[in-house]
């Protein structure tokens, strides 16, 4: 634990010696504006890769359309050199659009040490089993004797910041003469619970944003689908005219595809049997399923429609099924998270000895998270507009 301690007690001890220019060294003002400050210095070093998440997400969800469209080129292609090339154009997408699925693992490995260092690190200014006295006469991390005692001696709205709900009644004596529980009560409770409430909105509004976010992308993509199955692009509900040939034609064309997929009576589908999205050839594969499965066209028709099926729905282990893999984890551990997370502080503030310094940089470090979002939606609105076929609609990220 010294590993995570050491660091974020070093940048604490930093802003509490700049702060003594300005106040009182041994103020609960100065160990306040420390613990401020070591949050703003986390986000800050973290700025760019929090917004390189946000960016990669949003290029992710701009990119769904065209990465369901290369799962219908390769959707009957099942040979070892087609996943393979299928997987390398998935990842030149990616590449061309500068996106990376792990781009948003860095922040939290980040976060979760810094957590547990200043947890460590608080904790150690009034350590389990000392007195008041023995632990200032103690280091932890880079604060010597002094600091420790000057933390000690700090306190906010007359109650110390190393203050913690259950503290033995003899060390609040040793502490504060004349503290009292309820004194610790007053200003935890409120404390915590603001955390927690705070924490459950950052969390609520992230899903939100997300569920909002998928459900247009699952539009965006069955617009993909329908264009395929239909034979062209679909507009106001009508589908055009590819090359002067009408959509009823095409259908047919496919329709007699029916049993191995394939369009063998049409020299001009045949033209077009290069697996492009949204061409006859497609739609004829399609009919084969469904006519197969409909018309119930013999034990070979329905194994081939099967096998049609199958193949379609085959996802290459690539970037794109990683990618979606990773996102559906991630949402369905954040709907979980999303109403339990926020009682930690407030279970951690009773059981883990939380101090009063702990609940006020998760509070700080909530509000910055919710102020960032704001502007980081603002400013991808911006650069990364999602209207049409290109994307999602703004709203699905407000």
């Amino acid at each position: 634990m010294d590993l995570f301690a050491y660091p974020v007690s070093l940048v604490m001890k930093f802003w509490h010696w700049a702060l003594s220019f300005v106040v009182d060294p041994d103020s609960g003002v100065a160990w306040v504006g420390s613990v401020l400050l070591l949050v703003v210095t986390v986000r800050l070093l973290l700025l760019r890769s929090m917004w390189r998440q946000q960016y990669s997400m949003r290029k992710m969800a701009q990119l769904a359309p065209k990465m369901k469209e290369l799962q219908l080129k390769y959707s009957g292609r099942k040979s070892p050199e087609d996943r393979q090339e299928q997987a390398q154009e998935m990842q030149a997408l990616y590449a061309d659009a500068g996106v990376n699925p792990l781009a948003g693992c860095l922040p939290l490995l980040v976060q979760i040490p810094v957590f547990l260092g200043l947890y460590y690190v608080l904790l150690n200014f009034s350590p389990p089993g000392k007195t008041i006295e023995e632990a200032s006469q103690m280091t932890n991390g880079a604060f010597g004797p002094e600091q420790v005692s000057s933390f000690l001696n700090a306190e906010i709205f007359g109650v110390p910041l190393a203050s913690y709900i259950r503290m033995p009644q003899e060390v609040m004596d040793s502490l504060h003469p004349g503290l009292e529980r309820a004194d610790i009560l007053m200003l935890a409770v409120p404390l915590f619970v603001l955390a927690g409430i705070a924490t459950f909105i950052n969390m609520w509004n992230s899903f939100r944003r997300q569920k909002a976010a998928k459900l247009a992308e699952k539009e965006a993509i069955a617009e993909v689908e329908a264009e395929a199955r239909a034979g062209g692009p679909v507009v106001d509900g009508e589908v055009l005219e590819i090359d002067g040939e009408s959509v009823t034609s095409s259908i047919d064309d496919g329709a007699d595809g029916r049993g191995d997929g394939r369009d063998r009576d049409s020299d001009r589908d045949s033209d077009r049997a290069d697996g492009t999205p949204g061409t006859p050839a497609k739609a004829g594969a399609a009919g084969a399923g469904a006519g197969a499965g409909a018309d119930g066209a013999g034990a070979a028709g329905g194994g081939g429609a099967g096998a049609a099926g199958a193949a379609g729905t085959d996802k290459p282990q690539d970037f794109q099924s990683i990618a979606e893999s990773m996102t559906e984890s991630m949402n369905q551990s954040m709907k979980i998270m999303m109403y339990l997370f926020p009682f930690f502080p407030i279970v951690g503030a009773y059981f883990f000895n939380f101090p009063i310094a702990i609940g006020l940089y998760w509070l700080t470090n909530n509000v910055w998270t919710a102020v960032q979002s704001h502007f980081f939606m603002e400013k991808l609105e911006k650069e990364l507009p999602m209207k049409g076929h290109e994307g999602l609609p703004p709203s699905a990220f407000m």
